[in-house]
């Protein structure tokens, strides 16, 4: 209160009666989940990476458990680790690879533990053995700064710590409290290798000793023959990658498919801010299961601002645009990490996509070109590269065309290309082109943001000086700030008021142009709100046979119950959402993705508990525009609704059974 004081904040009335009184922002503050809303502290955050796993079973003699399952648990909260192949490497690990991140109460008391299980006789849980718990104090400086903690290996004991158990994990945790904002700059890089061994020296490309805070480094055809120590390729290229950036830059993840193979470095004072790391692909080559092509994926959050880097390869040769559009719809549509319920498009602040796209230049329009290019033409194309005539090419650069006709990358963007097209070039020569194809822009960096965020391009170019590969490289470099924002905790306090929470309430909502899903032409459309800043799931009412669906906001919208309390988070918070198609005889399918920022309805809040904040958002499928989403909606503070009708459910129930216990006992005095 002193806070809103001192900032002469203003009353804001809330004159509705739903709530059952009337309130402002003041009254709000006063209650005992309330003051959580004025909240501006950062919570003390802990991730914990998991990345091997050894000798798991319950005896020193007996073979590997199967499915074994990671709880982590912090104060009150435990988290699972997703599904894990029982797969041993060559050392005999099994390859876990998964990230928790917790934010803490009360660092003071804050004790970690990593219980190990795996499925039994009759499906029961047995346990493993556990990890010695670990003090969140122990991870911080006298400053509440990041130690420098190395992964380390954990044995496993009994829960009362008495017997030592055969496994053992290999973890890395670290913890740190954030600045509000950061400043972050990132360098993006893609490569074809040609399957061939690069140099050490990748300065021309990457800067020897860079101070970028993230570094995202993607190739394809990185398939070459290993220098020795190494025995395999995707060890002697992060190798390669790790020596030339130095030791101040830290592993967040590598991840490969066949010939392809994406590298996210970060510099060692920024890794406390790394958490939620998930990374997937998606092979689009023969049979879509050969991986020479496709994507590779990485996704995590820099604090609280969400990143994802895709490397992809899309499919040679000119003549084959439509192809290289469908490997983009199947890479879209297929390829999941985060929520697996949501696309990568509709989830993350910034989407990174990268690779040899492989686009070409396509002069069908004004020749018969024949696929192989005639010398006497080829010659000109090339004379104006060296001539540095890249306008007059680029107007036929197919991905430009397929980007302005929404045909690929919808709503991604490019920085303007000043530097010569990347393929295809003679091996060992920085600016001579071989003539068996036409020259083309072939390996391309691109990005997109959710309404309301946005990154600043510092440069794109080309590294012509690297000649062990048939392509050049490319570079992007980016600014970009990242937040970390306030706590989402409830303090303790009186019952009623603890349980008050942030509703959303649609005054309106209408979808247009949906795809149509059934042979009938038409589709059977209901919203489902999603998110990890709603208690659950929530859906709407089906409407049947429409492509132009409007729902009744009284009788078949659900009100939105949030669990963010903070004005500062929320007004940064987006409502995840995917609109389905009924099917009653199989599974539903999705008609679109979209994203609902709730920055207007806070502000909507601002002025007046009664404004409603009007929303239209595009709707994605695959990648590509798929209708809209539109509507009104309003922000109240008040009871969870869901809670509630709980509530209300138990009433009714405990009042039915006192009625029939009162007719009971008339019924048996009667009878006496």
């Amino acid at each position: 209160m002193a806070d809103l004081k001192a900032k002469n904040v203003k009353p804001l009335l809330h004159t509705e009666k739903s709530a059952g009184r009337t309130f402002d922002l003041n009254s709000i503050a006063q209650g005992a989940n309330g003051s959580h809303v004025t909240n501006t502290e950062r919570a003390c955050r802990v991730t914990v990476n998991i990345f091997d796993a050894r000798n798991l079973r319950k005896r020193e003699v007996g073979p590997d458990a199967k499915d074994p399952v990671f709880k982590v648990k912090l104060e009150k909260v435990t988290q699972r680790s997703r599904e894990i192949k029982t797969v041993l490497d060559e050392h005999g690990n099994i390859r876990v690879n998964q990230s928790f991140t917790f934010d803490v109460k009360d660092v003071k008391t804050a004790v970690l533990s990593v219980h190990v299980v795996a499925r039994g006789l009759l499906g029961l849980e047995e346990s493993l053995g556990n990890t010695r718990d670990t003090r969140i104090t122990d991870l911080l400086d006298d400053d509440a700064s990041q130690k420098n903690v190395a992964a380390v290996w954990y044995d496993l004991s009994s829960k009362d710590g008495l017997m030592k158990m055969p496994g053992r994990v290999l973890m890395h945790i670290v913890a740190g409290i954030a600045e509000p904002e950061q400043k972050v700059s990132l360098f993006v890089g893609t490569w074809n290798v040609g399957n061939s061994r690069p140099p050490k020296d990748l300065s021309p490309w990457i800067p020897s000793n860079p101070d970028y805070e993230l570094v995202a480094i993607g190739s394809q055809e990185c398939d070459y023959p290993a220098r020795q120590p190494f025995t395999e390729c995707a060890k002697d290229w992060l190798h390669t990658l790790s020596a030339h950036l130095g030791g101040r830059y830290k592993l967040v993840q590598s991840t490969s498919r066949g010939q392809m193979r994406l590298v996210i470095f970060v510099r060692s004072d920024s890794e406390k801010a790394i958490s939620d790391v998930d990374s997937g692909s998606e092979a689009t080559g023969v049979g879509h299961v050969m991986a020479n092509k496709g994507g590779v994926c990485i996704g995590f959050k820099f604090w609280d601002t969400s990143l994802c880097f895709v490397n992809s390869h899309f499919a040679a040769h000119a003549g084959q645009c439509e192809a290289r559009n469908g490997n983009y719809r199947e890479i879209a549509g297929q390829l999941r990490v985060g929520m697996p319920t949501m696309d990568i498009l509709n989830q993350y602040h910034h989407v990174f996509w990268f690779g040899d796209l492989n686009y070409r230049l396509d002069f069908s329009q004004i020749a018969d070109k024949p696929l192989t290019p005639e010398r006497t033409f080829w010659k000109e194309v090339v004379k104006k590269i060296h001539a540095g005539e890249y306008s007059d090419l680029l107007k036929y650069d197919e991905l430009h065309k397929e980007i302005e006709a929404s045909r690929v990358l919808h709503g991604f963007k490019e920085g303007e290309i000043k530097f010569p097209p990347t393929f295809k070039m003679q091996k060992e020569t920085e600016d001579i082109y071989d003539q068996k194809r036409m020259p083309a822009w072939c390996d391309r960096v691109l990005w997109r943001n959710l309404p309301g965020c946005t990154i600043k391009l510092g440069s794109y170019f080309s590294a012509p000086k690297l000649i062990t590969s048939d392509h050049k490289p490319v570079g992007a470099t980016f600014s970009m700030t990242a937040y970390a924002l306030p706590s989402a905790f409830v303090p303790a306090g009186n019952l009623e008021e603890e349980d008050k929470r942030w509703h959303i309430q649609f005054t309106s909502l209408r979808a247009k142009k949906l795809r149509a899903s059934d042979i009938n032409g038409f589709s059977d459309p209901y919203v489902s709100f999603v998110g990890p800043n709603l208690i659950h799931e929530f859906h709407s009412r089906v409407k049947h046979q429409t492509l132009n669906p409007v729902w009744n906001p009284m009788q078949e919208l659900p009100i939105l119950v949030l669990n963010v309390f903070p004005l500062q988070r929320l007004e940064r918070e987006y409502v995840l959402v995917r609109v389905l198609d009924r099917d009653y005889t199989s599974s539903d399918d999705t008609l679109g993705y979209a994203v609902i920022s709730l920055a207007n309805a806070v502000q909507a809040f601002k002025r007046g508990p009664l404004e409603t904040a009007h929303f239209k958002v595009p709707l994605t499928h695959r990648g590509l525009p798929a209708g809209t989403l539109e509507g009104g909606m309003k922000l109240t503070w008040e009871r969870n609704v869901v809670r509630r009708g709980m509530s209300i459910t138990s009433s009714l129930i405990g009042k039915t059974m006192s009625f029939k216990e009162s007719i009971k006992k008339r019924v048996l005095l009667v009878k006496t």
